[in-house]
């Protein structure tokens, strides 16, 4: 484990990586000597160097530089050790006017340093003018919540509002829309989490941890604020919770004394006193990786070892059910922080009473046996006994991830209503009865609140008063708020036009066209000479995803090599890409691109992709755009023949050009339509 002055150097390094440091400026950052600084370095160079994956080259006159040399594994290490992501402070990516905006309210907002207009336009490597426009808007986004941007000499520019309405601000920009599914999920739980404020809970822990400098991704809060809300049912419903005491060197940790004053909160705020041991298990979240390696140490377990068990697992369930959990980072990282507890729990003998299970085996028993099935065989769980109640937390955490699934599904909805509470109360509860799987209530506001900001995303408005029907083209419908089967019918027609356009998009105004001709369409505008590469001799998988991300980038003309690779990476840890013998069908986890790109390579004498697949020939990288308006999606669909066709493979692999693979690729489904 690094200590503190080795992460914050491991941190300085990677931000300065492009140039050397000289010792004196690294012990300056430590608050050390330069002998000391020097020792830090030989230490964290001998830690690189054991893990494989860099060093730290010393030049003369000039002082230290990190050297990466294996870059996927280094990631991994600088997340896990920093809880940040590796391209966190790769400033130079940042070139689009919201990402701008992001990026100056995180300094505004969580920064602790003055923010000054130069400076943003050097790091933003923009003019000044940008940066001045950029802060116009801001403003424009700040105005409704009441708080103002300000500027003096000696503080630069800095926000002025009521702390209410700061933390108003930040609960909607920075985490609403990332975390409105897990919310979402949340809610779906009304009857297991009756009577308990789970936003009310989100603003405890993000204003505690912002308080502490401690940064959240939106796994730990869904995970955080998922395991506070279970503790106080437990309590609620009776149960004694009995915690074992803690490693005491953790009462010294920034996290536990935040933990401390979360479950302070939760007793000066909502009422409800939950034992000070609980604090230990909400620092094990707010640690993450750190602690979590140390208990996994403990039980003979490492971070790797319980991921790639965890992915076996979904990957069975994914097969019988059809679903896609393997896939959900949100998922895996969910389940990985509540296993590290739970482990700790077996290993000393004990368990959690799960107030819980009478209503999950009721209402999510499908869930429940397919949890109990699969996970009661997977190896750490193999020298203990897991009692039922511990297998249905995990339920929540699958029942969730397919909630999410489903949301993605549903329009988004704004309730526009009078005044009345009663009233807009009365619509939505009827709405969520009649209409609960079909759409998700945003929010309910009055004629008065719309604004821009509101409508947002919004993909039908339901009002119980007369609104033009010109707000920035999003359908209305009038209801009373009795909401009758008329009402409902015009809702349901509205809602199958809705499914129409998300499911054909802009291929709805070509409806003349036949199937082939939409391929067509989608394969002309994805696939570019510029993106194919044939190469006859031999090479490897590195070589060959160095020269796509590349050719990509080259037509994107913006830097977007790195970005895309690591995504590329990040989604092929958690399974293959390789989907046959000779085809790999590589693709980000998150759009990188601003457009969409389907790049090729025919690779004569194929290559090792992984320990499974040494020859692979055909290789497709499929970069979705960032706005989601190719439906690159498809282009997959047309990829599945490859894999059940041996003469449609092998006539693609000897395409000596990209007219004659254009030629073979699209005359395969042309014929396979006739």
């Amino acid at each position: 484990m690094l200590s503190k002055k080795e992460i914050i150097m491991l941190k300085m390094l990677y931000q300065n990586r492009n140039t050397y440091i000289s010792s004196k400026q690294i012990a300056n950052q430590l608050g050390v000597s330069d002998r000391t600084a020097r020792k830090y370095v030989q230490g964290l160079g001998l830690i690189l160097r054991n893990h494989k994956i860099g060093q730290i080259c010393a030049k003369q006159g000039q002082g230290y530089r990190l050297n990466i040399t294996d870059q996927r594994s280094f990631d991994r290490f600088y997340t896990e050790k920093t809880n940040l992501r590796p391209t966190a402070d790769d400033l130079t990516t940042i070139n689009e006017a919201n990402d701008r905006q992001y990026f100056l309210l995180n300094q505004l907002l969580f920064g602790h340093k003055p923010v000054f207009v130069d400076d943003l336009a050097a790091d933003l490597c923009v003019s000044r003018s940008t940066i001045s426009n950029d802060i116009v808007e801001i403003k424009q986004l700040l105005k409704p919540y009441t708080i103002e941007l300000k500027h003096r000499t000696s503080q630069g520019i800095y926000v002025e509002g009521s702390e209410n309405s700061l933390r108003h601000f930040i609960m909607n920009y920075f985490f609403m829309n990332r975390l409105q599914d897990n919310l979402y999920a949340f809610s779906m739980y009304k009857h297991l989490l009756e009577g308990i404020a789970i936003e009310e809970i989100v603003i405890i822990v993000l204003d505690t941890c912002r308080k502490y400098f401690l940064k959240l991704s939106d796994f730990m809060i869904y995970t955080i604020v998922l395991h506070l809300g279970l503790a106080i049912k437990r309590l609620q419903s009776g149960f004694e919770i009995q915690l074992h005491p803690q490693d005491p060197e953790l009462e010294q940790e920034a996290e536990y004394q935040s933990a401390i004053e979360i479950v302070e909160k939760i007793r000066q705020q909502m009422g409800i006193a939950l034992p000070p041991e609980e604090a230990f298990y909400i620092a094990i979240h707010l640690k993450n990786k750190l602690v979590s390696e140390t208990i996994r140490e403990q039980i003979d377990l490492d971070d790797n070892e319980v991921k790639q068990q965890l992915l076996a697992v979904l990957h069975k369930i994914d097969q019988e059910t059809g679903f896609c959990l393997a896939e959900d980072p949100l998922l895996i990282e969910g389940l990985m922080m509540h296993i590290t507890p739970l482990l700790q729990r077996l290993n000393n003998g004990t368990s959690m009473e799960n107030p819980l299970l009478g209503t999950i085996k009721k209402d999510y028993n499908d869930f429940f046996q397919l949890t109990i099935r699969y996970f009661s065989d997977v190896p750490f769980f193999a020298p203990y006994t897991v009692t039922e109640g511990e297998l249905a937390y995990l339920t929540i955490h699958l029942t969730a991830a397919m909630e999410r699934l489903a949301n993605q599904q549903k329009a988004k909805v704004l309730v526009i209503c009078a005044t009345g509470i009663g009233s807009s109360q009365m619509l939505k509860n009827r709405l969520e009865h009649e209409l609960g799987s079909k759409i998700v209530i945003e929010d309910m506001i009055s004629y008065y609140e719309i604004s821009e900001q509101k409508l947002a995303g919004i993909d039908l408005i339901i009002s119980s008063i007369k609104v033009p029907d010109v707000v920035l083209n999003i359908p209305i419908v009038t209801v009373s708020v009795f909401l009758d089967k008329k009402d409902i019918q015009k809702i349901n027609r509205q809602l199958k036009q809705y499914k129409i356009k998300k499911q054909y998009g802009s291929i709805l105004k070509q409806q003349s066209k036949s199937l082939s001709d939409k391929e067509r369409e989608l394969i002309e505008t994805s696939f570019h000479s510029e993106l194919f590469l044939r190469i006859e001799e031999e090479t490897d998988k590195s070589t060959v995803m160095d020269q796509l991300l590349t050719k990509i980038e080259d037509l994107e003309k913006r830097s977007v090599k790195e970005a895309l690779g690591k995504q590329l990476a990040l989604r092929e840890a958690y399974s293959s890409v390789a989907f046959s013998d000779h085809l790999a069908v590589a693709h980000p986890i998150e759009p990188i691109t601003n457009d969409a790109y389907a790049a090729v390579a025919i690779v004569k004498k194929g290559i090792k992709w992984d320990d499974e697949h040494d020859q692979i020939q055909l290789i497709f990288l499929l970069s979705p755009d960032r706005l989601g308006q190719v439906e690159l999606n498809k282009i997959s669909q047309l990829l599945v023949p490859i894999i059940e066709n041996e003469s449609f493979r092998d006539a693609l692999i000897a395409s000596g050009d990209f007219e004659h693979f254009m030629k073979c690729f699209i005359g395969y489904h042309l014929e396979a339509h006739i």
